[in-house]
């Protein structure tokens, strides 16, 4: 005949194996959505596809239209058409590089509280290779650390401030080739000189 105390330690056992079974095949909890820092990554990179034009737009509609003609040169197409300062597209092109991920946002929040319902600035980069992306800035996260973006339509992230505010500095300094800055000259009628009966009058 089993002891008493046999059973209750089977028992215990069962209660012991069961518990295991049951924490080991319980699904996981999901996990909390938080940024993922990618302070080292960035947004565009610029390799063998050259870019093809860039577009900056606000608001209001103002316009910034920088774009290679097809001997590869660039132009200044909006808001007047203009030669550009080869020097200053270039510098644009490489900023478009330099926009660093600050972080990405697993679960984006509503549009209206980052200023994605109407963005601040849209930008649109085309490529040679008949790529395409677009830029929509919003507002500035409460740390100032960078902008919230949407790119292509779908990934919310945040872009570092640097790598944003000098494509929209295009906006009001579009990179046109500077104007020479007139020369004055002089209009004053110059003294005339004494005559030589003048100088040899005598009194």
């Amino acid at each position: 005949m089993i002891k008493r105390s046999t059973w209750i330690a089977i028992a215990l056992l069962a209660i012991v194996v069961g518990a295991y079974f049951l924490i080991k095949n319980r699904p996981a909890a999901a996990p909390t959505p938080t940024p993922t820092v990618l302070g080292n990554s960035f947004l565009i990179t610029i390799g063998t596809d050259k870019l093809k034009s860039i577009r900056i737009t606000d608001q209001l509609n103002n316009t910034t239209l920088v774009e290679r003609d097809s001997a590869s040169v660039w132009q200044v197409s909006l808001p007047a058409p203009g030669p550009a300062d080869q020097g200053l597209a270039e510098a644009a092109e490489t900023q478009v590089g330099a926009m660093r991920i600050v972080a990405t946002l697993e679960t984006s929040p509503e549009a209206s509280a980052i200023g994605l319902d109407h963005p601040a600035y849209t930008i649109n980069l085309a490529f040679q290779s008949g790529a395409k992306h677009t830029i929509e800035v919003g507002n500035t996260t409460p740390t100032s650390s960078g902008y919230y973006v949407r790119y292509d339509q779908k990934t919310v992230l945040v872009i570092s401030q640097d790598g944003i505010d000098p494509l929209i500095a295009l906006l009001k300094r579009p990179p046109y080739v500077p104007t020479p800055t007139p020369v004055e000259t002089s209009t004053a009628t110059p003294e005339a000189s004494p005559t030589v009966q003048e100088a040899t009058a005598t009194p």
